[in-house]
């Protein structure tokens, strides 16, 4: 049974990666691109709007339904999150614009219309044998500001499960088209060299990107910024991109060793993926994007752990990694039962990737595992910890238990009626009648801290983001199932905002001041940034962007790390030669079991 959910995880792991394709602009649009400079533009900042526009009106509807329901919460989201200056027009065909878009033709009467919208993305719907579930990438871009503002979205449903009454399939679904859409803002190996200060309308004093062993790190100043201060590494100069995986995603996704569980890492990881300040900062640093009042995902991998683990990761006995082939554990942020074994872009190193049927947030597995005598729960409310308990002789070595946190982040472990304090780590006494033993979780703390799950996974009617429900329009409540026809704010549903706030009426949402802002007089204008951030026209900055990355920085000037653009081209679908290895190691491993 372990070994078939091993394979499981082996195969969702390569189902879920975009390896195969590349995101590059076609020959003709690279070249625009790199001919043109982006104008300073005095326009006000205002929410990001994307529209979604089918290729045919052939495709099942059953798949046309809910993908359109996924999408129209991606739109939600960054109207919610993202604040664009808009052009003076509404975006149109214009005669130089490429008449295919990787590889799919834009029929004449989408070529014809006008759309009142920031940006549009095209979305073709298959159902084939091609090697993955979703891909997008820009296409066409604003000559003033550079701005994607069209692209073309693909989803092959034949690894898309579409499962109405499963909330965490709906998670990951929801999370892979939020991770497209942001490739189609401009997160682009082409576009590295684009990015630029929204303020000044200038490129960056050093370059936004370097090479340095056929390996790409993004040395954006917020990324950088915000970057040292998480690892706590003052002379960090790029941030690695990822150098596994293939044409699609090496180059074009950030490191998974460095960031794990991120968004924008390369492929999907069973659990929870993670929006946070990697992500939010790097859009900002693309000269395109600022940022409205928003609360990132919050996480501790390589946390505080300084210049070594960005340089060596399990290469010097970081507890993000483990070193024992096949172990069983908890995994690292103690979200399910998991073994220690390497996948497609963890290189070298092993981390612990947990058993499909193991993960604690899902309740569909108290079903799976209704059978045994151990007892164990499975919820958003649950996380893993060492041991079991049961009423026979029965042991496991980890289990699924009910938590909560109380006001002072105390941890506290709950089975049955009773509740134990796990605010240290100890042994946890068990009551009479039971069998087995249950160990609280190592510096419980941070189980409290970092911790992003929303109640009833947002119940397939909002993205969960840092412990929050970002609903759909037209819901409300903690978990989005509130019928809610008013403005929505901190999971109430009212008839106005609350003073201090402002109205997104598109969207019926009520939102404070930007990111990072203490005071301000509207959702695009800061008057005070909080402590740590620079005012800068109206938005609050992390970096003084005359000293942006110090004199430490120097050998980026060196003429070997200059940035390297690549020479190839087309986006064509190229089938990695490390998937075909994968599936060969797959094989075999079914074959010997």
């Amino acid at each position: 049974m372990k070994c078939f959910i091993i394979i499981a995880i082996l195969f969702y792991s390569v189902d879920c990666q975009e390896q195969q394709f590349t995101y590059r602009l076609s020959v003709d649009s690279k070249r625009k691109l790199e001919e043109l400079q982006q104008k300073l533009n005095q326009k006000e900042w205002e929410p990001l709007r994307i529209h979604f526009e089918y290729l045919s009106s052939n495709y099942d509807q059953n798949y046309t339904k809910y993908i359109t329901e996924i999408l129209e919460m991606v739109s939600t989201f960054f109207y919610r999150f993202l604040l664009v200056q808009r052009m003076n027009e509404k975006i149109t065909f214009k005669k130089n614009y490429p008449k295919a878009f990787y590889g799919f033709q834009i029929n004449q009467s989408l070529m014809n219309q006008s759309y009142d919208t920031d940006l549009v993305i095209f979305v073709n719907i298959e159902n084939s044998a091609k090697f993955y579930k979703a891909y997008c990438g820009p296409n066409v871009y604003d000559e003033q500001s550079l701005r994607p503002i069209m692209g073309l979205m693909s989803w092959n449903m034949n690894y898309t499960k579409i499962d109405r009454n499963d909330k965490i399939q709906y998670e990951s679904n929801l999370e892979s088209a939020i991770h497209e859409v942001i490739h189609g803002l401009g997160f682009t190996y082409d576009y590295f060299s684009k990015y630029y200060d929204s303020v000044t309308g200038k490129n960056y004093e050093l370059p936004n990107f370097y090479k340095q062993n056929n390996v790409t790190y993004l040395s954006t100043p917020r990324l950088i910024n915000f970057a040292r201060a998480y690892f706590n590494c003052s002379n960090l100069t790029g941030i690695q991109m990822e150098d596994n995986g293939g044409p699609g995603t090496s180059d074009y996704h950030f490191e998974r060793l460095l960031l794990y569980n991120e968004l924008m890492t390369g492929s999907q990881l069973t659990g929870n993926l993670l929006i946070t300040d990697f992500t939010f900062q790097l859009l900002q640093d693309t000269g395109f994007y600022r940022l409205s009042d928003y609360s990132p995902d919050q996480t501790q991998w390589g946390r505080n752990k300084g210049c070594e683990f960005v340089n060596k990761y399990c290469n010097n006995n970081f507890t993000e990694f483990c070193y024992e082939k096949n172990a069983e554990s908890c995994s690292y942020d103690r979200t399910g039962q998991s073994v220690c074994m390497q996948e497609t872009l963890s290189g070298q190193c092993m981390y612990q990737q947990i058993y499909t049927d193991q993960l604690c947030k899902n309740d569909q597995n108290q079903i799976q595992n209704k059978s045994s005598q151990i007892i164990s729960y499975y919820g958003d409310d649950s996380i893993c910890i060492k041991g079991s308990i049961s009423p026979i002789e029965s042991f496991q070595k980890f289990t699924c238990q009910k938590f909560y946190c109380d006001v002072n982040d105390k941890l506290k472990i709950i089975i049955g009626d009773l509740e134990f304090d796990c605010s240290q780590s100890a042994q946890i006494q068990l009551p009479n009648g039971y069998f087995g033993n249950l160990e609280c979780p190592y510096n419980p703390e941070k189980v409290c801290q970092f911790r992003n799950d929303c109640p009833n996974s947002c119940g397939m009617n909002g993205f969960c983001i840092n412990r929050q429900c970002i609903c759909a329009k037209g819901y409300s409540g903690l978990d989005c199932q509130q019928i809610c026809d008013g403005y929505r704010y901190q999971g109430f549903c009212l008839e106005n905002c609350p003073n201090l706030t402002y109205p997104l009426d598109s969207i019926k949402f009520c939102i404070g001041c930007p990111g990072n802002c203490d005071s301000c007089s509207n959702y695009n204008q800061c008057i005070k940034c909080k402590s740590g951030y620079l005012l800068r026209e109206g938005f609050c900055d992390n970096f003084i962007l005359d000293k942006e990355l110090g004199s430490s920085n120097s050998h980026f000037f060196n003429e070997s790390n200059n940035p390297q653009s690549s020479e190839q081209n087309s986006a064509e679908i190229i089938i990695s030669t490390n998937c075909n290895i994968l599936i060969i190691y797959l094989l075999l491993l079914m074959l010997l079991y």
